[in-house]
């Protein structure tokens, strides 16, 4: 058993969610951090050791709460689309800056290791702006000098949203259908659990590598 702090932003999504639950009820943490832009309610016994800390913050002003980005793990769910976001400029800011922002904080402030949802496909020169985003923010995390960066690449996210994303959805069901099919595997659908699951895993695993990626296929 570990006495662990993580940090999670990135919360209320649904990975995030899923990760939440799974960390309070995980023995190897001690503390577990969450920042939300609103207080995020959970079931009565999901938290039956007290861990949780909500810490309800503006974005915008990292600065103003960065001290609050200390423990030992962070964990970075956040992510949005082009629709959500409104711009290209905004989408910017939540899926490179923000992420790049606090990760810089929390190294400073002793934090040694960053695990990453990040995307199939995440490249720094591909033709999709969003992969182009992942890619970058995978780049900046790996320059910076964390002890170990763990860094998961899902496709589509299956699983409840507070936002419908419709054309996610309709993604989700033409690849259930044809999820035989070779070309399609690379893509399939993981829902938020799983990802969580795996991403708990992969934390309070010994790796030997500084950096490790894991591909779709790794994830299941």
């Amino acid at each position: 058993m570990e006495n662990k702090t993580a940090l999670i932003i990135g919360a209320t999504g649904l990975v995030g969610k899923q990760l939440t639950r799974q960390l309070l009820l995980d023995d190897n943490y001690q503390v577990v951090h969450i920042f939300v832009r609103r207080l995020m309610s959970l079931p009565i016994d999901a938290d039956p050791n007290n861990k949780l800390i909500q810490h309800v913050v503006n974005f915008s002003n990292v600065v103003n709460w960065h001290e609050k980005l200390a423990g030992d793990e962070l964990f970075c769910c956040i992510g949005t689309t082009l629709k959500q976001a409104g711009s290209k400029l905004n989408q910017i800011k939540v899926d490179l800056d923000l992420p790049s922002e606090i990760a810089t904080y929390a190294l400073n402030n002793g934090v040694n290791k960053v695990i990453l949802v990040s995307s199939t496909g995440a490249k720094q020169d591909s033709p999709s702006f969003y992969l182009q985003l992942k890619g970058q923010l995978e780049q900046n995390l790996i320059s910076m000098n964390w002890h170990k960066v763990i860094i998961v690449r899902p496709s589509f996210l299956a699983g409840k949203r507070e936002q419908l994303r419709v054309g996610e959805k309709i993604a989700i069901w033409l690849f259930i259908g044809l999820k035989y099919l070779p070309f399609i595997r690379r893509y399939r659908p993981i829902t938020g659990k799983q990802l969580a699951k795996k991403m708990r895993f992969l934390a309070n695993s010994d790796l030997p590598d500084k950096v490790t990626i894991k591909e779709l296929e790794q994830l299941f």
